[in-house]
Formats: structure tokens, sequence, C-alpha cells
């Protein structure tokens, strides 16, 4: 070979080596589900080993393994679990679990439980074993990529990121002798289709643990809460830490989970191979409870009738309907209730305050949400109101929203709310089957005069009165799960919810959730994300906005009153004032939308012995000083506009005048 033709041998060759290490990196396809993923950086070991997670940028998660070494995993195509420890004595019928040591020397023993004394475990095979006696449990759960935080802990296997909840090590209890690193079965390739098209978090598990028996007693009465505080508004399946701390700062109290994280029957039980019905499964739903009630936060579940789905394609959502098989419809609801009820029987272990109130359906008005009419919707409230009480006779229901604005063009609202009253008068028997209405109040487009919206509300308010009263049954209650109005500017908003709050309460609402807690990130923004952003207390960055402070000063002047003294005092030309009774005295809330500026009004406050008023702003850094104004033949003066004043008998003698 002369030397030339060496030297162009030994370019080839090391071009052949150098090229595939100085391409530009691109991205890999994301391989079909359950196939194996994309290669790590450093080669996977096929043994579990530990890491934690330090970033994650597109579609790629870099971690820094426990011996220190740096990895990237592509997510596409690797399955993503939480497994967390479970006591053997409390596992339920179609649980997913893992028993690290229960393979007898091959591997893990994974599946879901089977009914029985003692517990067996339906493996993958199909086939079932006998759960070994004092073995670790490990409840599988899978999560959505947004449980993928800097600093999680994961468990590697060549196919799956593990999040571990079990503490320090592998969950083991101190002292317990070490056992086999947790090996991952293959799972069997389904189509693309089978696969949920969204993967939903798993709550988080209460970092400090604030539960205090007396504050959930007091705190029954309180009207103060969320609509989807776990969420980013309008992101479903992007999760919001620590919300739970959140809401005890802001003095809230109740929260509802909306469409996603609803106690729907197609998140709880599915259909099994064989036809017929899977057991239960409530882990999400129970983490949810543990959560709320290590911060305080009462729970109404939204019992949603969307249909069970075949094994693996249970969606995140599914449109309810009313139930072709009302035993199964009944079974589920009666269930639910039991579990959370507080009674001792059949409840979830570690349940700490029992659930007393119950939502039936979500906006069923709105035919995105149900697909039926009026009357379908009350044969199903029938069902559930008659199953909610044979589990617990004092549980409260709440009877979802049959009169709207028309907003989703698609249903005639006074007609679904005429149907669903007629049905019910004709079928109840004279019993009211429920115990409150609920009745949304979300805010029209930007520009609509507030005495227009509040107009709105009087007439839904009406004629629900009206539809109720036809048929035979007295007026109840009325709550909103979901209320929030748009502004876009900040100062705006945080009147607006001081406002409307006080509007409902004054109006005879026993319940009222603000619709978000804290707004999700602007990319990929629809109309929907843009509104939701505005109505949140918190932006997507964490900052705390002028609504967000109002709302904590909004509870804190309202803490402890009693609710049902409440009364609209004045509603005429943008006028409004609406007298609380808290710690024993009179409280007013007033403001004037009337254009032109400020109003000099009169408003009388009877209270023996009272001289003097405290007024200051509802806004804690916007608006006048404190001051103390003198009453006049039962009645102070004042100029109002649109920043909301609160008012209280006998305030400070030192402001002043």
């Amino acid at each position: 070979m002369t030397p030339s033709s060496r030297l162009a041998t030994l370019v080839l060759l090391l071009t052949s080596q150098l090229l595939p290490a100085c391409a530009p990196e691109s991205d890999p396809q994301p391989p079909p589900w359950n196939r194996p993923a994309a290669p790590m950086t450093e080669r996977a070991t096929q043994r579990p080993s530990m890491a934690r997670v330090e970033r994650i940028a597109g579609d790629r998660v870099h971690l820094i393994t426990s011996d220190g070494r740096a990895l990237t995993r592509t997510l596409g195509g690797l399955r993503l679990l939480r497994h967390s420890r479970a006591d053997p004595t409390a596992l339920n019928p179609g649980e997913r679990v893992v028993v690290p040591g229960g393979g007898a020397g091959r591997g893990p023993l994974r599946g879901r439980v089977v009914a029985g004394t003692p517990p067996r475990i339906e493996t993958l095979g199909g086939g079932t074993r006998p759960l070994p006696p004092g073995a670790l449990v490990l409840r599988e759960h899978e999560i959505g990529r947004d449980a993928l935080t800097p600093g999680t802990r994961v468990r590697l296997t060549p196919h799956a990121l593990i999040v571990v909840d079990s503490g320090p090590g592998d969950g083991r209890p101190a002292g317990a002798p070490a056992r086999r690193p947790l090996q991952t079965d293959a799972t069997p390739p389904r189509a693309p289709m089978h696969r949920a098209p969204a993967s939903l978090p798993m709550p988080e598990t209460a970092p400090e643990d604030h539960f205090d028996r007396a504050r959930m007693r007091a705190s029954l009465d309180s009207p103060f809460g969320f609509f989807d505080p776990n969420m980013l508004r309008f992101q479903h399946t992007s999760w919001n830490q620590g919300y739970g701390e959140t809401m005890r700062a802001l003095g809230a109290h109740w929260a509802s989970q909306g469409a996603t994280f609803a106690f729907s029957w197609n998140l709880v039980q599915r259909h099994a191979v064989d036809g017929g019905r899977e057991g239960y499964d409530w882990s999400r739903l129970d983490a949810l409870v543990r959560y709320s009630q290590a911060n305080n936060i009462h729970l109404v579940p939204i019992l949603t009738a969307s249909p069970p789905q075949p094994t693996g394609r249970r969606m995140a959502r599914a449109i309810s309907r009313k139930p072709d098989d009302t035993a199964a419809y009944g079974a589920f609801v009666r269930a639910a209730v039991e579990r959370y009820d507080g009674d001792g029987r059949a409840d979830m272990p570690g349940l700490r305050a029992p659930i007393r109130r119950w939502a039936v359906e979500n906006e069923p008005y709105a035919k995105r949400y149900w697909q039926g009419d009026g009357a379908d919707l009350a044969d199903t409230l029938l069902l559930a109101h008659r199953a909610i009480r044979a589990a617990d006779p004092d549980a409260e229901v709440i009877a979802g929203m049959v009169r709207g604005p028309g907003w989703h063009g698609d249903t005639d609202p006074r007609r679904f709310m005429d149907a669903f009253f007629d049905r019910l008068g004709a079928r109840a028997g004279g019993e009211r089957p429920y115990d409150y209405l609920d009745q949304h109040w979300i805010g029209t487009a930007p520009g609509v005069a507030l005495e227009r919206q509040y107009a709105e509300l009087r007439t839904w308010i009406d004629d629900l009165e009206r539809a109720a009263a036809r048929n035979g049954f007295a007026p109840a209650p009325l709550v909103a799960l979901e209320h929030a109005g748009r502004h876009e500017d900040e100062r705006d908003q945080a009147e607006d919810v001081v406002k409307r709050h006080a509007y409902l309460l004054g109006s005879g609402f026993r319940l009222i959730l603000w619709s978000g807690l804290r707004a999700a990130p602007e990319r990929g923004a629809g109309p929907d994300h843009d509104y939701f952003r505005q109505v949140a207390l918190i932006d997507a960055d964490g900052r705390r906005k002028p609504a967000y402070h109002a709302y904590r000063r909004m509870t804190e002047r309202l803490d402890d009153c009693d609710w049902p003294r409440t009364r609209l005092l004045h509603d005429q030309q943008g006028l409004v004032v609406v007298r609380f009774h808290c710690h024993g005295a009179p409280f007013l809330v007033a403001w004037s939308d009337r254009p032109g500026g400020s109003t000099a009004v009169r408003i009388p406050v009877e209270h023996a012995g009272t001289a003097r008023v405290r007024v200051e702003s509802a806004l804690p850094d916007s608006g006048p000083a404190p001051r103390t104004l003198p009453l006049v033949d039962g009645a102070i003066r004042l100029d109002l506009d649109t920043t909301p004043r609160y008012l209280s008998a006998d305030g400070p003698t030192g402001d002043p005048p």
C-alpha cells in the first residue's frame, strides 16, 4: 500500500469515528407507546438506580444519579410512574400495586389487586398470586411530565421513570434489611389510540401537616374558597404545587376540583376485558382528600355520570350523560359517599373529617359537559340524591347549574331549566331532591357595565325561584361553585373580587368559589387561557396580584360572620350596600359604579351604642386612608366611588375624623 493510500485509509477511519460524535444532535422521533425509549446520553443500566431531576428541556429530562453521573432521558415512550407506600390491609380491588420482593426471585410482583382474604394480585400475564405476608407494597400511579420538577427523586429503569414518595432510601422502615432493587416488567405493546390523551398528575403529598379538627369544624359555614385551585387555570394537566398553603394564607376553606379532578365515574371505574367492570380505584381521590385535609380545606366533590371507558381507553374527561345502568351508577355514588362520610364503615384509610356536600354534575346546561336535556339531568339527580342519602343521611346535595348565559351557543338555558324542574315536579313526589342550587357567575366581555352583569344574575335567580315554585319546591339556598369577573386592569380586578363576593353573599349565596388561584403559563394560550389568566389571583410567574391582597383583607374582615343575617340593603343605579353581622356588630360593604366619579350618599348604621363608624378601603394599598365618621341621626355621610369601602361600628377613636 502506498503512503498516500495509507493516509487516505487513516483519514477514512478517523472520519467514521468522529462524525457521529460531532454531528449536530437532533431530537429523536417519539417511539410508539410502551416500546423502549431513545437511549440515554450514557447508556441506561439494566438495573434500577436512583437519581434526581436537574432540569427539563423540551422532551428531555436531565438527571444526576446517586453516584454523581449526568444522564439524559427522552420522555417520549417512557412510562412515568409514581410509587407510594401502601398499607396492605387497606388495599382496594382494582388498585395497581408493586411488591418489590414478591416475585420469588423473578423480580417484583406487579398487577392489580383482586378482592379476597388475603388479597391477591392479578399479574400482567393474567394469572393471580397471593400477596406475600408482611411484604412491602407500593401503590403505582401513572403521572404526567409536570410531576417531574427540579429536585424530584426518581428511580430509573430502561423503560420508566418512577417518582419515589416513600422518603429517604427506597421506602424501607428504619432498620429494615436491604432488598433487591425494583425491576420494571415489560408492558405488552398497545396501539397509540389506546393511550389516554392526557396523563393526569397525582395530587401532591402535603409537606407539612396543619390539620386542626376544631378549625375544620369552625370553618364549615365559611363561604370562601376556590374552584380548581390545584390546577393552573386553564391547563388541567399542569399542577399548581403548594396550593394548600396559599389557600390557608388567604383564609379560604373550601375547594372544588372541577372537571378534571371531579369524582367522575369514568375516573374511578373502568370496563374490564371480559366486558364487566373493574373494581373502584380511589387512589387519586384519596390523595386529593389527604392533601386538602392536611391544610384544613373542605372539598365539594362533583359527581359526574361520565360512563366507564374500556381498559386502556380511559379519558381524562368524558362527557356525562344519563346512566344506562342505573344500578351501577347508584352503586358508584353510594361507594364514593360511604368512603368519605367518616362513619367508620368502609372509610378511606386516614380520613380525618367527613365530606358533607356533594354536587351532581358541572354546568350540565352546556352540551360540552352534558349529553342530554334538563329532564335527563333531573332523572340523574334523583338517582344520585337517593344514593347519597342512603350512604349518609346528613349529606347535603348540590344540584348542578341549570340556568346560565347561553354562551356555549348550543343550548337554550331557560328551556333546559324548565325541563329540569318540570321532570322533578313530576317524579320527586313533592320532596326537593337537593339542598342547594349551583349558580355560576362568570363575567361577560370587557367593557360591559357592572350593573348589567348584576341584573343578569338577578334574572337567573328569579327564573330559578319561579320554576321551582311552579313545581312545588320551596326556594333553596344558592352556591356559586365557580365565579369570576373579567378585567384587564389589575386594580379593577381587585375591586371586582370584593364586589362579587359581597353581592353574592347579600343575595343569599352560602358558598362562593373564585375561579382560579394561579394562572397558567402564556405559551400556547388561547382565548380561554387569556380569560383565566386575568381572573387568577396569582400570575404565571408567582406574583401576587392586587386581587390576592384584596381577597385576604376581605376574609380577615368578614371572618366569623352570621351569614344567614347578611342582607343586600341597596342595589339601584349602580349604588350597592351589603350589610353583614360580624362579631355581634354590623359590618357594611358599599361602593358606587355610577359614571361620573364619586357619589355622595347617606348610609344608615343601626347598632345600639354606636356613635362613630370606621371607614377603610377594601384594597390594602389603594384608596383613602382609614378614618372614622360620626353618626348623625343614625347614619353616616360619605363619598363613594368604584373602590369598595368597609364600614364597621365603633371604629378606633384615635383616627382623624
